[in-house]
């Protein structure tokens, strides 16, 4: 029950009873905007004048009285017992824990953060100096994003709290020469917040790699890391390689490969289904030309579609066909390497035997 709702149910059962006085007197308006609480403190006192009134006229009206002596405690009773069980707004733990943190939680009150976003934000990493929590906190607003989304990303990399201010700004920074504009910027901070916690050079180098070696435009490179951040924590050489199966095995431009979100495909399920497309004769390695004899699916089509939709709809095979090739394939794969490594061996023992040979002569 709320306050109001049992200051007036406490008046009509102090009325009934005739003790219209008390409920004028002892109910003042004051309790009934108090809490239960409160008002139950209020009601046990007045239980205690009640009855001590009814002893009082004990004496002179015994007889006539004595009912409504009984009827007055046990209503009296049942009261306090109703208050005593009703539930009690317990303090909300945001605002006590406000409370313990004083002036240190000012500057983010200021910034917008809710009482709960700053308890909650000073319950990650518990041992970093409130300072670098509000500079942190600060960069990652001036980046546009929200309150909500900052807590967010605090959440995920909590780490970033014992990074100085000027790391994150110069980070941003690295990502605005990228071609990142603030939309992208804000993007990778909310799904990738790993990219202020990666070394510099780790991202240089991809850059460069797709830049140099597989010759992509800044534009393109901006793209690609914000459809597939984890391409920054693949191995270089898988990269590289993916990209050339791309390119030269099956015939696909920059362009397409950007927009398609390529990379975001393992390298394992895109050779099983282009291979096994080839196999069927639904897909072909185009010319120097770049002509094919069939038309060959999109690469969006290929690596997108789920896998029932690529053997029903795409390859028009079975699931059970589609598992034995790739099983074999696998097997394929495996002698393949076994037979290039042995011919390394043989290239190199050759190598030694022909250089022993010259040091006789």
């Amino acid at each position: 029950m709320r306050g109001a709702q049992l200051g007036r149910f406490c008046a009509q059962v102090l009325q009934k009873h005739k003790f219209v006085p008390f409920a004028c007197h002892s109910i003042q308006l004051s309790y009934l905007k108090a809490s239960p609480l409160a008002l139950l403190c209020s009601l046990q006192h007045l239980g205690c004048r009640l009855t001590g009134t009814s002893s009082s006229g004990q004496s002179e009206a015994n007889v006539s009285h004595g009912s409504s002596k009984t009827d007055t405690n046990e209503a009296s009773q049942k009261l306090l017992e109703t208050l005593a069980t009703s539930q009690v707004e317990p303090e909300r733990p945001a605002d006590s824990d406000l409370l313990k943190l004083g002036k240190v939680a000012d500057p983010f009150l200021d910034m917008g953060l809710s009482p709960a976003q700053i308890t909650h934000l000073f319950s990650l990493q518990p041992y970093a100096p409130p300072q670098l929590r509000l500079a942190v906190v600060s960069e990652l607003l001036l980046l546009g994003l929200s309150t909500d989304a900052t807590l967010n990303v605090l959440q995920k990399s909590p780490e970033l709290l014992g990074m100085s201010s000027k790391h994150i700004k110069d980070r941003a920074d690295l990502l605005r020469r990228l071609a990142f504009k603030e939309v992208g910027l804000n993007h990778m901070a909310v799904h990738f917040p790993r990219i202020f916690t990666l070394p510099q050079k780790r991202i240089e180098v991809v850059e460069n790699l797709l830049k140099e070696k597989c010759l992509f435009s800044v534009q393109q490179i901006s793209k690609i890391l914000q459809t597939c951040p984890n391409i920054l924590l693949e191995e270089l050489g898988d990269v590289e390689y993916k990209f050339q199966f791309a390119y030269f095995r099956m015939g696909i431009k920059h362009r397409e490969i950007v927009n398609s979100g390529f990379f975001q495909a393992s390298l394992a399920e895109i050779k099983n289904r282009v291979i096994f497309l080839e196999r069927l004769g639904l897909f072909q390695t185009p010319d120097k030309k770049g002509q094919t004899q069939v038309v060959n699916p999109k690469l969006k089509s290929i690596i997108r579609a789920s896998e029932s939709d690529f053997i029903e709809k795409m390859a028009c095979s079975s699931l059970e066909e589609y598992n034995i090739f790739k099983k074999l394939l696998t097997r394929e794969e495996e002698r393949r390497r076994k037979e290039e490594e042995a011919a390394e061996k043989n290239d190199l023992s050759d190598s030694e035997s022909d250089g022993e040979g010259s040091d006789s002569d």
